[in-house]
């Protein structure tokens, strides 16, 4: 058997919950709050409903700042996209790939050189001028050699590490091997 509970006229309610008799009538209007009987409710259904209400509100507020929060993630995470595209566009930022290629192509010519250092020096080192100092000669010799292979090394340029310009060394070299 239900009890009847206590009943409360619409102002009483409103007292208690600490709201104006209109918002009481709006409750009830958006079926929040349930009357009794015109201008009455019964106090414990009354508050356990307005209870629910209010964490509802509370519920919908917190999954509205958590999309708020996940979109201004991605929106800074576009930002972010368009940024690092612009500077690939600009040549301020270069994929790693395109860095790899080129710096392994440095060292590839930097290493032939190298090796190939003897060999280019030998006819200088073994020809060293009459009346010359042979140190002085030698030394000379190694240096200007050493300082053409380490050009390699220095010839930094923005526009060697653009992709497309990559990708097309890439296709006339493959096309090359295939002739």
């Amino acid at each position: 058997m239900e009890k009847k509970g206590i009943i409360y006229t619409k102002a009483t309610i409103a007292q208690i919950l600490g709201l104006s008799e209109r918002r009481i009538g709006q409750l009830t209007k958006e079926g929040d709050l349930e009357e009794f009987s015109p201008g009455h409710y019964k106090l414990l259904p009354t508050i356990r409903a307005y209870i629910r209400y209010l964490n509802e509100q509370i519920e919908q507020k917190t999954n509205k700042t958590e999309l708020d929060l996940e979109k201004e993630r991605l929106t800074r995470i576009k930002s972010e996209n368009a940024e690092l595209d612009l500077g690939l566009k600009r040549n301020d930022h270069h994929l790693a790939a395109d860095v790899e290629f080129a710096v392994t192509n440095m060292l590839i010519a930097f290493k032939a050189k190298i090796e190939t250092l003897p060999y280019k020096v030998l006819p200088a080192i073994m020809n060293v001028p009459e009346g010359a100092d042979k140190a002085e000669h030698l030394t000379d010799t190694l240096k200007q050699a050493v300082a053409e292979a380490l050009k390699e090394l220095v010839a930094y340029s923005p526009a060697d590490y653009a992709a497309k310009k990559y990708q097309r060394n890439i296709e006339d070299e493959s096309g090359g091997d295939e002739e």
